[in-house]
């Protein structure tokens, strides 16, 4: 390839690099205006710890699946570290609010560094780790409300059909079949005989630590009630209810696919929190916990971003080191 060519493609890349980063910052400069302008029809006060202690609790939430997606990655033949599986994991989470999420395959895979990897493989196991997550939650918002609020039958309807919807797709069989009727297998003819190995075993540990991550999660919003002085109980008080929001309204943004989940958190916020709660707090919280989440992503992406590319940039450093002393030879 001619040196001018070479140049030409480095271009293209970086201005492709540059324009998915612009991207990402307008529709993340978009979720924080949208949500101000909502806030602003509110009196409201917060205790700005708790939110602290919700964002926290929210990052926490989101490592059982992380831990999920790296198992998953491992059994289809792709040897991904833990600690690069779970940088790209947590980096990615800002491309839910670009339209499509075709953002968040994007990310986790320009972050994953180890050589050899398979793109269609890569990028169809963030599929199945998203729809085991959105399973699970549904899956534990059908039991819990089922339980608590039985008088609602149409969202414990709702929660099952979204059980259906999420989990039938990660039965290794269905999975496969579906990856053959996208066209996938064209592009890798070995990409459905790798999710073949995925066990039940590891599709039930993975239930089993993300139905515990939703719990978390279910924790972060009772933080956010709690700065905002809707509750002064502790986290196990009415878990059941802030869980089932957080799942639920995550599962109906994700179904709608509006970026962020615009709206729909508000939606099953009104149906679930505002009875207990009251209608100002419904809404305020659930604008103000969707703050809560971008910014806790903003700041642990940077962070680990930086963690990232000072790593790289060591061995870069002495390479360069090791060729100026020859150079000087």
């Amino acid at each position: 390839m001619s040196q001018p060519r070479k140049r030409w493609i480095s271009w293209l890349i970086t201005a492709a690099k540059i324009l998915v980063f612009a991207l990402l910052c307008w529709f993340i400069y978009y979720t924080f205006v949208s949500a101000n302008e909502k806030l602003d029809a509110h009196v409201w006060h917060v205790e700005p710890q708790w939110l602290v202690v919700s964002g926290l609790l929210y990052l926490l939430g989101l490592l059982p699946a992380a831990i999920f997606w790296q198992r998953v990655l491992v059994a289809t033949g792709q040897d991904v570290h833990v600690g690069e599986s779970l940088r790209a994991y947590y980096i990615s989470q800002l491309g839910k609010y670009v339209p499509g999420k075709w953002m968040v395959i994007l990310l986790r895979r320009v972050m994953l560094h180890t050589t050899g990897l398979e793109d269609t493989v890569v990028a169809a196991s963030v599929f199945f780790e998203t729809f085991s997550m959105l399973a699970v939650g549904s899956a534990l918002s059908a039991v819990l409300l089922a339980i608590w609020q039985p008088d609602k039958p149409w969202l414990v309807g709702a929660a099952a059909a979204s059980v259906v919807l999420m989990g039938l797709p990660t039965v290794p069989v269905v999975f496969q079949w579906l990856i053959r009727t996208l066209g996938i297998g064209k592009l890798n003819p070995k990409a459905g005989a790798r999710f073949s190995r995925i066990s039940f075993r590891t599709i039930a540990f993975g239930w089993a630590i993300m139905s515990v991550g939703w719990l978390l999660q279910g924790m972060s919003l009772w933080a956010t009630l709690r700065s905002l002085g809707a509750v002064t109980s502790g986290p196990l008080v009415d878990l059941w209810l802030h869980t089932a929001t957080v799942a639920l309204s995550i599962v109906a943004g994700f179904i709608s696919q509006i970026p962020g989940g615009l709206g729909m958190r508000e939606g099953v916020s009104a149906e679930l929190i505002e009875p207990q709660y009251g209608p100002t707090f419904a809404i305020v919280s659930a604008i103000v916990f969707r703050l809560v989440l971008l910014v806790s992503e903003l700041v642990i992406s940077i962070i680990l971003y930086a963690a990232g590319w000072r790593r790289a940039r060591k061995p870069l450093a002495a390479v360069e080191a090791e060729l100026s002393a020859s150079g000087n030879r």
